[in-house]
């Protein structure tokens, strides 16, 4: 019947955001701090847009959006050495149990979800329950506000904003797995993918393809030629 036809948004793979942290501006420091730690904990956590952000500023409910209470510092907020996220709603979650995403940290990373974490609570003091992500004005953080950060922080460090969204953190969180060496079943775990689809989500760069066609050449052969195994049964069964 054929395919449907995609045009999937770009990945925002590590190196990506490591431009976008860099260039990126912002009006004062609680701006900076809760976009640098937005965009960390989204491409750490393998999250969807949604899982972190609210439709409007103002439809906030404690038992579907993350608070400051969602995060664990562990052992401590002092010197944690990973932390554990709690998301109450997610697709994969129709419930609402709840999901637990584990974050190690990477000091010395710019990317760190955790150093980025840790400078928000300590720098920007809100009760438990307040959201974990907001606006200047302590409103939680909208979809379509961070989406417009995002895409004019992207144009500042030199992409095309209109070949991303809100998904390509967890898009590019897939891709940077690859490219690192994690298997299949590791990233199927880190990104909470119940079924493969998450190979949708993996690109792979122009060397890699290039240097597996290469090794092709260089293989080794068995001394005798491989055959599936249906086309070996009926001499079996002969």
């Amino acid at each position: 019947m054929g395919e449907r036809k995609r045009s999937p948004k770009l990945p925002i793979t590590c190196d990506v955001l490591t431009s976008i942290l860099a260039l990126a501006s912002h009006s004062n420091l609680s701006s900076r701090l809760n976009f640098k730690a937005a965009t960390t904990t989204a491409f750490s956590g393998f999250l969807r847009c949604g899982e972190f952000t609210t439709n409007s500023g103002r439809n906030f409910d404690p038992s579907t959006h993350l608070t400051r209470s969602s995060v664990q510092f562990v052992p401590s907020i002092i010197a944690p050495s990973h932390m554990v996220l709690t998301v109450p709603a997610s697709k994969t979650d129709p419930f609402r149990k709840g999901v637990t995403v584990t974050i190690a940290s990477a000091p010395g990373a710019h990317t760190c979800a955790v150093t980025a974490l840790k400078s928000l609570f300590e720098y920007i003091e809100q009760p438990p329950e307040s959201p974990l992500f907001t606006h200047d004005d302590g409103t939680p953080l909208s979809r379509n506000s961070f989406i417009g950060r995002l895409k004019s922080s992207l144009t500042r460090a030199g992409f095309d904003a209109s070949k991303f969204s809100g998904h390509s953190f967890r898009r590019g969180a897939a891709s940077s797995a690859v490219a690192v060496g994690f298997n299949d079943y590791e990233i199927q775990l880190l990104g909470r993918w119940r079924s493969d689809s998450y190979k949708l989500y993996i690109d792979n760069s122009q060397a890699r393809l290039l240097s597996l066609s290469s090794c092709l050449h260089w293989a080794v052969t068995h001394s005798q030629p491989f055959e599936p195994l249906s086309l070996l049964l009926p001499s079996y069964l002969a």
